[in-house]
């Protein structure tokens, strides 16, 4: 694997590129993180993408925002580990006179900042590949043919900031949704989309997937994937564990909420193939009421 760093003058440019890196940051000490967020980067775009400017003499667009993201996640790994001085006598906080070990909760937000700057960092970089359109070679992201066969749909439902990083994670939500949800509702309507369009039963088989898939998310993903403007926590709740637990249901309620949508548009969506079908089975049987089983040959038909 072609990392997009080298020991040339690392320290320099490692601090060049993120800017709030003040240490002299040694490339050996870095480089298992650089290689798991070098991975991280492949497993998102996909290694063919990663391989057109890998190897680039003049860096692109593309290999700088990737360069920059695959930095910053590499931080992320190493900073844990970097608070405690590894000794003869065990593990030791590092401190000295002139700097002084952050308090918990500091680090937590210093975490979840990072997090976030990473976050939509990727969906930065995702963007531009599909105003480029360079396309993801990834079996796992492809979506043309899904429900929701795109973040722009997505979003005529439920808006998410634009970020295709987090569509991209929902996939298997909806996936799941219409192999579990929908095929054993609809059957062989499924195959006739005109019906279901005219019928506005689309529409709610739509609707109801972006709520199943939200739902889903937030039960399973990283919070900071989703848009704070949705998920605002109490600002009552105190700074700590009893935030964290808050937090958490908070996020559980509002999941259960979702639900609780997608299953009333489901119970539309019974009600209207319902329909459907007791229409068609009055269209046979009006239709096997005119045939009288008379025939040609019958002696009594006066022809």
């Amino acid at each position: 694997m072609k990392l997009l760093f080298s020991k040339e003058n690392f320290s320099e440019q490692f601090k060049a590129l993120l800017g709030f890196v003040d240490a002299d940051m040694r490339f050996n000490r870095l480089k298992s993180s650089i290689e798991i967020a070098t991975s991280e980067m492949i497993d998102l775009i996909g290694q063919s993408v990663y391989d057109s400017f890998s190897n680039e003499s003049e860096p692109s667009e593309i290999h700088q925002m990737a360069k920059y993201a695959i930095a910053l996640q590499a931080y992320r790994i190493y900073a844990p580990t970097a608070d405690l001085a590894v000794t003869n006598n065990g593990r030791l906080m590092r401190r000295d006179e002139h700097n002084v070990s952050a308090f918990q909760w500091q680090i937590e937000e210093n975490d979840k900042g990072l997090a976030n700057l990473y976050y939509r960092h990727l969906d930065r970089l995702l963007k531009y590949m599909n105003e480029h359109n360079i396309t993801i070679h990834l079996q796992k992201y492809d979506h043309s043919k899904l429900i929701i066969p795109n973040l722009k749909t997505f979003e005529s439902f439920f808006n998410i900031n634009e970020s295709h990083y987090l569509y991209l994670k929902l996939i298997p939500a909806i996936r799941d949704f219409e192999a579990s949800e929908i095929k054993p509702r609809v059957r062989d309507l499924y195959q006739d989309k005109n019906t279901l369009v005219s019928r506005g039963i689309w529409y709610h088989i739509q609707s109801a997937c972006v709520d199943y898939a939200m739902s889903w998310g937030l039960r399973r993903l990283n919070i900071q994937l989703f848009p704070n403007g949705v998920l605002q926590t109490s600002k009552a709740i105190s700074q700590g564990e009893n935030k964290k637990r808050g937090d958490k249901l908070e996020y559980l309620e509002l999941a259960m909420l979702f639900e609780k949508d997608y299953e009333k548009k489901l119970k539309k969506i019974e009600e209207e193939i319902a329909r459907i079908h007791k229409e068609n089975n009055s269209v046979q049987k009006g239709n096997a009421d005119l045939d009288l089983g008379f025939c040609v040959g019958d002696g009594f038909v006066d022809l």
